[in-house]
């Protein structure tokens, strides 16, 4: 799994990309994502803190992948 992080603000109900992630996003038309909004509650944000928070975040995310699906498949047969 690949993932990228980037700050924006939702305009009209959208979240826009970034011009400089157009790149990473290229050829996913109609192609599944997973999306995770983290919203800031403080004026002062830290973005080496939210950059390292990030990529353990998705590090974590990523080694477990496999559970987290199971768990998914498991709740959908209830």
């Amino acid at each position: 799994m690949k993932s990228i992080a980037f700050k924006s603000k939702i305009e009209n109900n959208k979240i826009p990309v970034p011009d400089k992630h157009f790149a990473d996003l290229k050829d996913m038309n109609l192609k599944d994502v997973r999306v995770i909004v983290l919203m800031e509650e403080l004026e002062e944000f830290d973005d080496d803190a939210f950059n390292e928070f990030a990529r353990l975040f998705f590090k974590k995310y990523a080694s477990n992948l496999e559970k987290v699906k199971t768990m998914i498949d498991n709740s959908k047969q209830l």
